[in-house]
């Protein structure tokens, strides 16, 4: 019996990787068509290129097995006949992962999955489970909309762009708390018992939160944009670590707020938009409030007025209430005759009745400023802050793609 030497071992070693290395069916975009196509590149650990899963048959499960990593993008859609899908060692995907449109699709697994550019999970309403169970602990951007899934286990990325939680609904809990920082974060449509826990989210570019039932934010300290709360179930709404927001700041149509606190919170850059909480009996909670640079608008059934430490509104100002308690003439004297407010619109109405009421800016998500208040000009709205030279824009135009999606999948 011949011996075979260390070196032989050795190259053949060599030889072996170099061939596995070099299989072009590893380094090339591909379209699935079926399970075989699966198995064929079961052997790629690193597949360099996009992996696409379209158009296929009616077929219990498809599995992605072997390939740890891949370079391009992993894309599912359209596949209505897909019941689970899972790759059971991927870890990266240097590229996205978009899951989209499957009607009965009920799992998605991906046991190792740590790293993607960016991960979308859309039109799945049998989606029962999202879970990352060795943690997603970087994902550039995420999109979770349509599924029916109650919760996700395993969101760990501390820092984020975009994300977007829609339409969910039966999500009633999302755990944000590995966040320190975020680009824009879109919350609305979900179950409206939905608890959005964000404690150790510190900086944000803008963000708006729709149809909460419980809202922990108090670690944030800067909005570098816009910052909305609409239509949610918060009886109170505290944020006392924040000090600065550099866009509009509308809090409109939350029918149970009855409380309001932002201790440190020194500078609006744009707009204060506050109407149609009916729950809200007083403006206050804005103790170090010292800077407006765009328009107040504040409008409701609050009795009392207290933003001690207000100086400088840069727009008009206009105060709407149903009660007969505020005094306006005190509130005039003060923010108009101490020169407080430098535009020129002003104006405070008490004792009104509802149907008299303008809304404010901002007051309706999907139109932005939904003011139809006359002016002697008609391109000229005093309390818009376009009209003040601000760069001051209406809630993000997602929101209304969003709501759209949302019925297309609910005809569906």
């Amino acid at each position: 019996m011949k011996s075979i030497s260390l070196n032989t071992i050795v190259f053949a070693t060599l030889l072996t990787s170099t061939v596995l290395a070099a299989d072009p069916s590893c380094d090339k975009s591909m379209s699935i068509l079926n399970q075989v196509d699966l198995t064929a590149i079961k052997h790629c650990k690193t597949f360099q290129g996009t992996i696409t899963i379209q158009n296929v048959g009616p077929v219990p499960g498809l599995r992605l097995e072997g390939i740890e990593s891949i370079t391009g993008d992993l894309i599912l859609s359209g596949n209505p006949g897909l019941g689970s899908f899972s790759a059971p060692q991927l870890k990266t995907v240097q590229g996205a992962i978009k899951i989209t449109n499957h009607t009965i699709l009920s799992k998605a697994d991906f046991p190792q999955l740590t790293e993607a550019a960016s991960m979308t999970l859309s039109v799945l309403p049998a989606l029962e489970s999202i879970q990352f169970p060795s943690g997603l602990v970087k994902v550039g951007s995420m999109t979770i909309e349509d599924t029916r899934a109650p919760k996700v286990d395993g969101f760990k990325p501390e820092s984020i762009g975009s994300f977007t939680l829609n339409n969910n609904n039966y999500m009633k809990s999302f755990d944000f708390s590995s966040v320190k920082q975020a680009s824009e974060i879109m919350i609305l449509g979900n179950n409206r018992a939905l608890s959005f826990d964000a404690p150790n989210l510190e900086t944000l570019k803008s963000a708006t939160f729709i149809n909460l039932a419980k809202l922990t934010l108090s670690a944030l300290t800067t909005v570098r944009s816009d910052l909305s709360f609409h239509e949610n179930e918060l009886d109170s709404l505290k944020i006392d670590a924040l000090q600065s927001i550099g866009g509009t700041f509308t809090i409109a149509n939350n029918l149970k707020l009855a409380e309001t606190s932002f201790s440190n919170l020194r500078l609006v850059s744009g707009a204060l938009a506050i109407g149609n909480n009916t729950a809200l009996k007083a403006i206050e909670g804005f103790p170090a409030l010292a800077e407006i640079h765009g328009t107040c608008d504040l409008a409701g059934s609050f009795d009392a007025y207290s933003l001690p430490a207000l100086q400088d509104v840069r727009g008009g100002m206009r105060i709407q209430t149903t009660s007969s308690k505020l005094a306006c003439s005190d509130l005039e004297r003060k923010l108009k005759g101490d020169g407080i407010v430098k535009g020129t619109a002003w104006s405070c109405s008490a004792s009104m009745q509802e149907d008299q009421m303008v809304p404010t800016l901002g007051q309706n998500p999907l139109g932005g400023n939904t003011n139809n208040q006359k002016t002697n000009s008609p391109n000229k709205n005093p309390f818009d802050p376009i009209s003040h030279g601000l760069s001051i824009r209406p809630l993000p135009i997602q929101l209304a793609v969003s709501v759209a999606l949302g019925l297309v999948a609910t005809l569906l």
